[in-house]
């Protein structure tokens, strides 16, 4: 049967054959991108793990090393936020495609009983539209803050505590609150000034995280009827 606009029409077998081939096709892709998080996750803790060992190495490796260990997660955690809204938006269509078609299959043994129900295809119609203008379900700062509550918090207060100690005991071991200050000074800047910074990024740190827990929009959330 021909539509109106010179197009065949697919019955209903052939529109469930080519349904569940693309839903294995966005399963595997979604898996890739969920593959290329965990890559980004495994280097930040390679990296941290290598930051460690190098700077507890020697004490006469000065403790700033541990400046260069921040950049290069705030570097990791921009590349694993992009790759998590690239996934999240792969991701919702599996989740469509789970809710109102794989669900029905699993549960009552039924599909929609008829593919041109609004109320039973808007999901097909949310799917055709995204495929068509592809556009993300959340922006950069959820991702951010999602990810950073997720894993990279943890780093960032392992450097940060290792950053304390090697203040701490290296050079020398510091026996008063003076020398401490004094072994954390980093070139022309006082040990105080160094920890306040320290501080100011553990406040920051702790409220990105805290915003990782909050939705703060986007299209994250299941589509329910």
């Amino acid at each position: 049967m021909d539509s109106q606009d010179g197009q065949q029409a697919l019955s209903r077998s052939e529109q469930i054959t080519a349904i569940s081939h693309y839903y294995r096709a966005e399963v595997q892709r979604s898996l890739a991108w969920r593959e290329r998080l965990d890559r980004t996750t495994n280097w930040a803790g390679a990296m941290t793990t290598a930051f460690l060992g190098f700077g507890f190495s020697h004490p006469e490796i000065h403790h700033s090393i541990f400046a260069f260990g921040y950049a290069i997660l705030m570097i990791l955690l921009y590349i694993e936020a992009r790759r998590f809204r690239f996934f999240d938006a792969y991701e919702y269509r599996v989740r469509l495609l789970n809710q109102h078609f794989i669900y029905g299959i699993l549960a009552h043994g039924v599909l929609p009983t008829d593919f041109d129900q609004q109320d039973e295809t808007y999901w097909r119609a949310e799917i055709a539209s995204d495929l068509r203008y592809p556009q993300y379900k959340m922006g950069m700062r959820q991702a951010l803050c999602r990810r950073l509550r997720a894993n990279y918090i943890w780093f960032y207060l392992l450097l940060l505590a290792a950053w304390m100690v090697k203040v701490w005991i290296h050079p020398r071991v510091a026996h008063s609150w003076s020398e401490f200050l004094s072994q954390g000074a980093v070139g022309a800047l006082p040990g105080g000034v160094v920890l306040g910074l320290q501080l100011v990024l553990l406040g920051v740190v702790l409220w990105l995280g805290h915003l990782g827990q909050r939705r703060i929009g986007g299209r994250d959330v299941l589509h329910t009827r």
